[in-house]
Order: C-alpha cells, then sequence, then structure tokens
C-alpha cells in the first residue's frame, strides 16, 4: 500500500495480506459468475446462487490451507456445529453479500471476509468487483479503499444526509425511522457490507439495521472503525467481542455511523425505545 507503515507481528502480517490478496481474488470468481448464475431459495425465502456456494468453498479451501488452526466460518450451508470450535482466530465469510441483486444481474453486491482474535474483530476486508473498489482494515493500522487511506470526519445531519435501512419491518415501522423518511435522503445498495463501508468512505452519514448477521458485518466492522467512524448495538452498546449465539447465526441488530450523526440517530432510537416502553 502507498505510504503504508505497519506495525504488525509477522503472523498479524500474514494474515492481513491473505485477507486481503483472498478477497480480492474471490471477487474475481464472483464477476466471472455474473449474469449467468443459477438462482435458488432457502427455507427462509432468502436467495442463494451457484455463485455463492462455489466461492465460499474456494475461501474455505484457500484459509484452510495456510491457517490450518483457524476456524472458518461461511454463510451457506452453515449449520452452527463449527461455531464450537475453540480456535482463537475465526474468519467469517460471505461469499457474495448483496445476492438478491447479484442473482438478478444487478449492481450492489460484494465479497465479505472479517477476521475475528478472541471473539473481537481484527480485520476485514470487502470488494466490490464491479467497481473494483477494495476497502481493508487491520486493527491498530488504519483502514483503506484500495491505496488511499479513509479516516471520517465529524458530519452533523441536515437535509443533504444520507442515510441506509434495512426493510421490510415486520412488527411496523419504528418511530425513529419514520422521522428519517422525512428528513433525509434514503440509499440501499443492497450489500450491508458495503453500506458500511460507505459510512467509512463518509458518503451515508448513518446506516440502522435491525436484523443483520454477523457474516453481513464481519467484513467492513473493521473497516469503519479503524476509519474513525462508530459501530454498535442500537443502544449504543457493544458488538464485540460476539458471543457463541452470534458464532452461531443468531441475529444482530446494529447502529453504525460518523461522529455527529451517530449520536443524533442513536438520541432518536433512543427517545422511540422510550415511546415504545411508555404506557
Amino acid at each position: 500500500m502507498k505510504g503504508e507503515t505497519m506495525a504488525l507481528t509477522s503472523d498479524e502480517r500474514r494474515r492481513f495480506e491473505s485477507l486481503r490478496s483472498l478477497t480480492h481474488q474471490a471477487g474475481g470468481l464472483v464477476l466471472d459468475r455474473f449474469g449467468r448464475a443459477s438462482v435458488d431459495f432457502k427455507a427462509d425465502e432468502s436467495m442463494v446462487t451457484d455463485a455463492d456456494v462455489a466461492v465460499q468453498a474456494w475461501l474455505e479451501r484457500r484459509i484452510a490451507a495456510v491457517f490450518p488452526d483457524d476456524l472458518v466460518l461461511g454463510e451457506e450451508g452453515f449449520d452452527g456445529t463449527a461455531a464450537r470450535s475453540d480456535a482463537r482466530y475465526a474468519w467469517i465469510i460471505d461469499p457474495i453479500d448483496g445476492t438478491n441483486n447479484f442473482g438478478r444481474g444487478m449492481p450492489g453486491f460484494s465479497v465479505s471476509v472479517g477476521v475475528l482474535r478472541d471473539g473481537e474483530i481484527v480485520g476485514g476486508a470487502v470488494y466490490d468487483p464491479l467497481t473494483r473498489q477494495l476497502f481493508t482494515a487491520w486493527a491498530g493500522q488504519g483502514a483503506w479503499l484500495n491505496d488511499r487511506t479513509l479516516r471520517v470526519r465529524h458530519a452533523p445531519l441536515d437535509a443533504r444526509s444520507m442515510f441506509a435501512i434495512r426493510t421490510p419491518f415486520t412488527d411496523g415501522v419504528p418511530e425513529a425511522v419514520t422521522r428519517w423518511l422525512g428528513r433525509y435522503r434514503l440509499r440501499r445498495t443492497g450489500s450491508t457490507a458495503l453500506q458500511l463501508c460507505y459510512v467509512a468512505l463518509g458518503a451515508i452519514s448513518f446506516m440502522y439495521d435491525h436484523r443483520t448477521s454477523l457474516w453481513d458485518i464481519a467484513g467492513a466492522a473493521a473497516v469503519l472503525l479503524e476509519a474513525g467512524g462508530h459501530l454498535t448495538a442500537p443502544d449504543g452498546g457493544p458488538l464485540f467481542p460476539v458471543d457463541a449465539a452470534v458464532l452461531r447465526g443468531a441475529p444482530l441488530a446494529i447502529l453504525a455511523g460518523l461522529p455527529g450523526a451517530y449520536q443524533s440517530a442513536l438520541r432518536d432510537l433512543g427517545a422511540s425505545a422510550v415511546l415504545l416502553r411508555s404506557p
């Protein structure tokens, strides 16, 4: 990387270099299958393609070959049993984050790979093969978009601010979300990982997701945090270290944002929570 001043151990450096390289290569495999993948649906009605399965298997083989003692958890075919490993490092793979776009021949998908150490997020890479944007980060070292260093700025919300949410809301639209829809500009790319990276880029001011997963956020979490952004539970509580339930696929609710914007969104969610608890 241009201007790189890494202070990593040899073991960390090897993991970081492998993370960047493998995520980038996997993006090439995804792009090769774009527009011609076979589409199917899981029991929960979420889309899956043969490209998801093939790219995950490719990543699993290559990570295991270099780091045989590490735990590797991929979204496709996951049943929770492998998460009982006592491995110190865990690689969290979403072979195609944004499959609903990819399977329909639309842009807005990525390869996302995160690395946990003792349950804490330490590294991440997210690659958009259509735009050739590779977001990477390692704990204590910084975050990058390709060779460009990412560092967020304080961003108070105004009418030009953009935010992202997940839909649908099966239990009704939260009052805070209704307020945001009347104040700010909505953006939804279809890839949670890319949206978090766009916060790190400073393009999206904040993002609220009431039902995501570790696979969706692991690759981008280090990018956003190392860029100086915020990523927490909607009540401001920490997401990491992850517990056994999250490693086994339990859903997560998250709030992410730029300094200033995040605090405003957090206050809005807190006010909504108070209203919901009121008699």
